[in-house]
């Protein structure tokens, strides 16, 4: 939502009017003793007790895109291995009184999230990561854009509207300590000049792989799932490594490497670093901006500060 020229997350969608919905559209599942899994910029999630995820749009160009998600969920399950899994949708509910939009339902998928892990079995995580980026950065860019997957455009104005806003909200970080104020500076003097674009064919992304859209067997480290696909687009690949190094270093982001069967162009390693500088000081100004009370996940966005400028 905006304000008066300030964007704001909207509160969650509340439990009872969740449930209410879930009762509306699907009387056999069991609404009662429902619990919020999170909410993002665009979904609130739901689990029953019968083991459905139930995800509620927040805003009705949020509701648009859930036909789109669907076809590119067909797309990527066709290319992961077997054992990874992405949400199946099952279940549509239609706009009613209770919600005014369309939502779905998916059966659980069982995980932890990637940044839990053991460091036993970093290796086996790092190898199944690369594997499956591989996969769906080999999807054929045609088929993405038959699936509706759009091209990312840098030079949109409301996305350069975003970036100027989160630079400015970014130097509110500053004395935080030492090395977040370095990250803030450079930020600011280098978040407008970009390296060179990423040469063709684009690649499928997911655009949005932070940890807990990353399931992992908490036992042996396997990748068992990839959530939350409603912000993929067609870009660089190097998007999708820039949270790994986020929140397990670069050591595990090189891993991922060593592992995806794809070759990596000359200027990658340059937008990787780019890229991750760049997100992880944005990302930790909205979550002081949105979650000034979460005083952990404020901790957690300064220690992936950290590890990016390390």
């Amino acid at each position: 939502m905006v304000e008066n020229g300030e964007t704001h997350l909207d509160p969650p969608l509340s439990l009872v009017i969740a449930s209410a919905a879930i009762r509306a559209c699907f009387p056999d599942v069991r609404a009662a003793g429902l619990v919020h899994l999170g909410s993002g910029w665009d979904f609130d999630a739901f689990l029953t007790t019968d083991g459905w995820v139930f995800r509620f749009p927040r805003r009705a160009e949020c509701a648009a895109t859930l036909d789109t998600e669907r076809r590119l969920l067909d797309l990527v399950a066709q290319v992961l291995p077997p054992s990874v899994a992405v949400p199946a949708v099952e279940l549509d509910g239609q706009p009613g009184d209770a919600f005014p939009y369309k939502f779905t339902g998916h059966r659980f998928i069982r995980g932890v999230a990637a940044d839990t892990v053991a460091s036993t079995v970093f290796s086996v995580t790092a190898r199944s990561i690369g594997k499956a980026l591989g996969a769906i950065h080999g999807v054929p860019e045609s088929d993405a854009r038959a699936a509706g997957i759009r091209e990312m455009d840098v030079d949109d104005p409301g996305r350069q509207r975003w970036l100027d806003d989160r630079i400015v909200a970014a130097s509110a970080l500053r004395c935080i300590d030492p090395v977040v104020d370095r990250a803030v500076d450079w930020v600011r003097d280098n978040a407008r000049r970009p390296p060179a674009a990423f040469p063709r064919p684009l690649r499928l992304t997911h655009d949005d792989l932070s940890p807990e859209h990353l399931l992992v067997d908490p036992e042996t480290g396997e990748l068992v799932g990839i959530l939350d696909w409603s912000d993929a687009i067609l870009g660089d690949p190097a998007r999708d490594f820039a949270p790994l190094v986020a929140w397990h270093r670069w050591a595990f982001a090189d891993q991922v490497l060593r592992n995806y069967p794809h070759a990596i162009d000359s200027g990658f390693q340059e937008r990787l670093r780019f890229t991750a500088r760049v997100l992880s000081v944005l990302w930790l100004a909205e979550a002081c901006e949105w979650t000034p009370d979460a005083a952990d996940d404020i901790a957690r966005h300064v220690r992936w500060v950290h590890n990016v400028f390390a």
